[in-house]
């Protein structure tokens, strides 16, 4: 008896259970195309009253990498979760909409001043190695001429006379010391051919330290000093301020999501709140727990914070009715 197979219906899927996305297959980019650019006047809106020292000095407490590493998964994991939200649930969450790509375009800005301002470094690192390469030779070069010289000068002079020349060599500490020492050997071998032109300057090409050898002196003078006197421009790059003042322009974006998420928490306590990796502990105090808690990659925050309350931060735990911010929020009133 032949019987057919009867595909059974898939099973519902419940409108709070969305897809959960891998923080490998979200990036600034793709979440650029998505959401598409900023809005520059809600941007405006957003920045408007917040000192610039106030953003760099919030700046300055996590590294870049750290937000930039967090950001794709946090907007995917707020979308996920707002996805997931029925609309009563929804109108619990106070966001303008704009902030989620006002947050992808703040991020992706750092991500490219954090490229530049790395490439800079990197390239004037290069070039500094290069130079002391290129240092090193001519010192090595300069002593070596100096040395030869000196030993011709006693050869052709004898050592009564290489007194002054002792006194005019002087060391070879540094740069510049150097070359004065081998263009007062040169002086001296110019002087002494000019004192005695038929004896001692004859002696002197005798023993290879004569007029040739006082030129080439100079010429190892010159580039021992040239050397020496190079300074590496950084050029046109991006400073490190710069790049503190956009962490303040992202870390203010991802606290004011944020505090809409954890404001619907606190009245709907099934409503979760978006996911924050190395860049957690900077949000930890801000969500009631006594203090910020190490953080895993960024920097950590000031010595001497005590260990996060129990149950305190958590997006799956249960919450309060009502909790109380414990750090001062910049923008707050946006």
């Amino acid at each position: 008896m032949t019987t057919s197979k009867i595909k059974k219906p898939a099973p519902a899927t419940s409108p709070a259970e969305v897809p959960t996305v891998s923080s490998t297959t979200v990036t600034l980019d793709s979440l650029a195309r998505e959401l598409g650019p900023a809005d520059g006047a809600f941007a405006a809106r957003t920045y408007a009253g917040i000192p610039e020292e106030d953003l760099v000095a919030e700046g300055t407490r996590i590294d870049s990498q750290s937000l930039i590493d967090d950001v794709p998964h946090f907007v995917a994991s707020a979308r996920r979760i707002l996805g997931s939200l029925s609309e009563a649930q929804r109108g619990k969450v106070r966001m303008p909409a704009a902030l989620l790509p006002l947050l992808v375009a703040e991020a992706g800005r750092l991500q490219a001043m954090k490229r530049s301002h790395e490439a800079a470094a990197t390239e004037v690192a290069g070039a500094r190695a290069a130079l002391e390469v290129q240092g090193r030779s001519a010192m090595r070069d300069g002593i070596g001429e100096r040395d030869l010289c000196y030993d011709g000068l006693r050869n052709a002079l004898g050592a009564r006379r290489m007194a002054r020349v002792d006194a005019v060599v002087g060391r070879a500490d540094s740069p510049e010391s150097l070359a004065k020492g081998l263009e007062a050997l040169a002086s001296f071998i110019d002087e002494t051919r000019r004192a005695d032109p038929a004896q001692d300057a004859e002696v002197l090409e005798d023993y290879g330290v004569g007029a040739e050898c006082a030129a080439a002196l100079r010429v190892a003078a010159q580039r021992v000093r040239g050397i020496g006197g190079v300074q590496i421009a950084a050029g046109r790059r991006v400073t490190q301020r710069a790049l503190d003042l956009q962490d303040g322009r992202v870390a203010i974006v991802i606290e004011k999501i944020l505090r809409a998420f954890r404001a619907a928490r606190r009245v709907d306590g099934t409503i979760l709140v978006p996911e924050l990796n190395k860049a957690a502990w900077m949000f930890e105090a801000r969500s009631g727990s006594s203090a910020k808690k190490p953080s895993p990659g960024g920097e950590k925050p000031a010595p001497g914070g005590e260990k996060p309350a129990p149950g305190g931060g958590g997006a799956q735990g249960d919450v309060p009715a009502a909790q109380e911010e414990t750090t001062p929020i910049l923008g707050a009133g946006g």
